[in-house]
């Protein structure tokens, strides 16, 4: 329950919610695909990586291919991850948006909301300080948390606070039934058996929340970081000849199966839970959460059923969720980078050198974020492309996970043929929607 909260972010929140408020209900098919088939590969990666306690890119550069100090696959996710940081910038405005509703410092932001929209449909283009100011402040806090290594308190009241929201989510989802904004089942069945949008930008945006809802492409990258953090690995221990470490090792290994599984199951019905809303209020309404008024649109989801306390009750949930996001995105992060740079021969692959690079990265990464939000770039379009580009990496992740399973794998430690039928059909389901994304991304 706790990972599964945690992973409640910007893809579920934003991307989620607006793809349910471009496409209506027609699109609900492919976020239940990108909730449900990833974690196939998930486990798989985490089934290498606890059972000889190499870490994933370690693992990661074993796939053959071309190398440069690192092999491609390396070079890739660093492309990836430089499209992440501007997801990550995205997600530090929407966290300034949110503060500058709850807390204003100068007012210039709420005076912004007031302003009509131009003729076209479009918040006009102002200049406001009071997202701005949160956004340093915020980045220079989690730099400062992450580097002193203070955050865990902070993180798990976050995780709790996301709960909480995710609980009321979900109430307003069923409330909603009961009200004019009720979807007829018809409709969601529609929906289900691979619906089209009317509206042909809302593709982009669906394959965009594909990419990062659940298990998103990086979230893939890191998970058997903190599986290793959390003493799997050293649960199971060196890997050794004898039956006992088999036996202990499978054990483990279900542990970790039933952990993905469950988590899934929460943050799908969770994920659905926030498309339903945006499909039922924010489409029917003709509201899209877009620019400065990102989350002052997405509150309105919440006002048939809580009415005018639906403003904070939103905003406090958006701020953890957001806020959840970019912490906990920032320290996998760290560790990501450090250990890249041991890949690369940068630093040593050793603890020592690796607690030191943390620390450095953990103070530089937020602020990084900081740079790019300050670029005044719209936070949407940010979180739009950073997941674009997770979809296209979903094949090649898949594929190193197929390599590792089949190539790599203690022969003691190999899945059934059920479980390689599974981990083959998620791999095929993410070349389809790589492919159909790339084409998408050409054609618009």
């Amino acid at each position: 329950m706790v990972l599964a909260a945690g992973l409640v972010g910007s893809g579920e929140l934003i991307a989620t919610t607006k793809t349910g408020a471009q496409a209506g209900i027609s699109l609900i098919w492919i976020i239940l695909l990108g909730c449900v088939i990833k974690v196939f590969v998930q486990i798989e990666l985490g089934r290498y990586t606890v059972s000889t306690n190499e870490t994933t890119l370690v693992a990661l550069n074993r796939i053959p291919g071309p190398r440069l100090r690192g092999n491609w696959i390396i070079w890739l996710w660093l492309v990836m991850m430089a499209t992440t940081y501007g997801l990550l910038g995205g997600v530090l405005g929407g966290v300034g948006q949110s503060l500058a509703l709850i807390f204003p410092l100068t007012g210039d932001y709420l005076a912004a909301l007031q302003l009509p929209v131009d003729v076209a449909g479009q918040p006009p283009e102002m200049v406001t300080r009071d997202p701005g100011i949160w956004a340093v402040l915020v980045a220079t806090f989690t730099a400062m948390l992450l580097f002193f290594g203070r955050y865990r308190i902070l993180e798990t009241l976050c995780v709790g606070l996301v709960f909480c929201f995710t609980l009321v989510t979900v109430g307003n989802v069923f409330a909603l039934q009961t009200t004019e904004y009720a979807i007829p089942t018809t409709a969601i069945l529609d929906g289900l058996f691979f619906g089209l949008p009317d509206r042909p930008e809302a593709w982009l945006t669906a394959l965009a929340a594909f990419g990062i809802i659940g298990v998103g492409g990086t979230d893939l990258i890191v998970y058997p970081y903190w599986c290793l953090e959390r003493g799997y690995g050293r649960f199971i221990g060196p890997r050794g000849a004898n039956s006992e470490w088999v036996r202990r090792a499978r054990g483990w290994l279900r542990v970790m199966r039933i952990d993905a599984f469950v988590s899934m199951a929460i943050y799908t019905l969770t994920t659905l839970a926030f498309y339903f809303i945006g499909a039922a209020v924010l489409h029917r309404d003709g509201a899209d959460p877009d620019g400065m008024r990102m989350v002052s649109q997405l509150a309105t989801a919440y006002e048939p059923i809580f009415g005018t306390t639906s403003r904070y009750l939103f905003l406090s949930g958006a701020l953890a969720v957001l806020y959840s996001t970019f912490l906990v995105a920032n320290a996998g992060a760290a560790r990501l980078f450090a250990d890249c740079l041991g890949v690369l021969g940068v630093i040593e692959l050793n603890e020592a050198a690796r607690k030191r690079a943390v620390g450095i990265l953990s103070l530089a990464l937020p602020l990084l974020a900081l740079l790019i939000f300050m670029t005044g770039w719209n936070p949407v379009r940010l979180i739009v492309i950073g997941g674009l580009v997770q979809s296209l990496v979903l094949p090649i992740i898949g594929f190193s996970a197929l390599y590792l399973r089949f190539k790599v794998l203690d022969p003691r430690l190999r899945p059934g043929p059920a479980w390689d039928a599974a981990l083959l059909l998620s791999c095929l389901s993410l070349l389809v929607v790589g492919l159909f994304s790339l084409t998408r991304i050409v054609a618009d």
